[in-house]
């Protein structure tokens, strides 16, 4: 299985609330039976092969990066005013 990073079955662009087809097929793929997937939007899916980001997913993972910046920048603006 592929390792993805932090991702949740919400970030996929294959994910909706009436199942997720894919992850249906990955399973028969490895000798599960067939059967429906239904993960919650919260639900892991960092080793999930066909985990495939969305658009929403980028937008959410360009936020959180500026994010990090932001706050790296006022804690070092926060040590170099403690000198």
């Amino acid at each position: 299985m592929l390792n993805n990073g932090d991702v949740r079955c919400g970030d996929c662009e294959h994910y909706s609330d009436e199942g997720c087809e894919e992850a249906a097929e990955a399973l028969v793929l490895e000798g599960w039976p067939r059967a429906s997937v239904c993960p919650e939007d919260s639900a892991d899916a960092s080793r999930c092969p066909e985990f495939s980001p969305g658009a929403d997913s980028f937008l959410t993972q360009d936020e959180e990066r500026s994010g990090q910046e932001a706050r790296a920048r006022v804690a070092a603006i926060r040590s170099f005013m403690a000198w």
